[in-house]
């Protein structure tokens, strides 16, 4: 599914809605940013490794959302037909080791700022096309790419807060690289089949992805975390994917993507309300900075042009 309207509605309304419209068209991805910030926040504290617990929620999300389309009536195998195993297999590659680094960096890292790297795809990308010539340099995508370099500055130089962080920028690079595979990943979806289910197709790519983390679940260590990982993902990521491509049917790219925006602030008050893990102000002023210059590009006539971001 995709979108190329530039507004924040479906193309097909006879008029924009109003100010009470739009707040209740954004409520779903707006719950799809609580949730999955939520799952990042409780993450970042568990006794389970993040490998581990990566692979826990995205098999779990997986199941539950192929189940569900199942009983909606579409077979899974349906969705390896259209979009193909090695293509499949090739979300799911990308997908393990973008999960995989962010979780790792919600556990080495404060959660803000991790989840705020995180979003960085959109900026990344517009970096890439700058590079090859494919995005006009325009004031916007500069001013991004400034404001993502000083929040670095922050983040590298802004103390702690007592919390212990030992490989606090080693968690933050990890970041870094899944915003990279997410960006990567976007990229790939956007070339895939359209006429596919988005919670089957969602289902197969996710539990390709957690199968093939699964050899970590030999060291996860804690069984009851390992459970309690599960119910997060029946209870909170899945849900916030089925939100997710609800939202996508109703909202442009550029309103749902920064709506999104809200996750790190949801995901570091949960992680502060449940292991006490406060993050500094420059790590506040850092996680800031960062969201300012997504939301830049994200509104850049380049980077959305006569294009459609693919729903995660």
């Amino acid at each position: 599914m995709s979108r190329r309207a530039s507004v924040a509605y479906c193309p097909g309304m006879s008029a924009p809605p109003s100010g009470r419209a739009l707040f209740l068209l954004c409520l779903p991805m707006l719950g799809a940013a609580a949730l999955w910030g939520a799952v990042g926040g409780v993450v970042s504290g568990l006794g389970v490794a993040g490998v581990a617990a990566a692979a826990v929620v995205e098999t779990t999300t997986g199941l539950a959302l192929l189940g569900l389309g199942a009983v909606a009536g579409r077979r899974p195998s349906h969705v390896f037909t259209a979009l193909g195993v090695r293509r499949i297999a090739a979300l799911g590659a990308i997908e393990a080791v973008n999960v995989a680094c962010y979780y790792l960096a919600l556990q080495w890292a404060p959660v803000g700022p991790a989840m705020a790297v995180h979003l960085l795809a959109p900026v990344l990308l517009a970096g890439a096309g700058l590079l090859r010539g494919t995005v006009t340099a325009v004031r916007r995508t500069f001013a991004a790419i400034g404001l993502t370099a000083l929040a670095l500055l922050f983040l590298g130089f802004g103390g702690d807060s007592g919390a212990p962080y030992p490989r606090m920028v080693l968690g933050l690079l990890l970041s870094l690289a899944s915003a990279g595979c997410l960006a990567l990943f976007v990229s790939m979806v956007r070339v895939s089949a359209h006429d596919v289910a988005p919670m089957s197709a969602a289902g197969a790519q996710m539990l390709a992805s957690g199968l093939l983390l699964s050899p970590s679940l030999l060291a996860a260590g804690d069984g009851r975390a390992v459970g309690g990982l599960a119910l997060i993902g029946l209870v909170l990521f899945a849900p916030a994917c089925w939100l997710y491509w609800v939202a996508m049917r109703r909202l442009s790219p550029i309103t749902a993507s920064t709506v999104l925006l809200a996750e790190p602030l949801f995901g570091a008050a949960v992680a502060y309300a449940v292991y006490g893990q406060r993050p500094t102000l420059w790590h506040g002023a850092a996680a800031l900075l960062i969201i300012a210059a997504t939301y830049l590009t994200l509104g850049a006539p380049a980077a959305t042009a006569g294009k459609s971001l693919p729903v995660q």
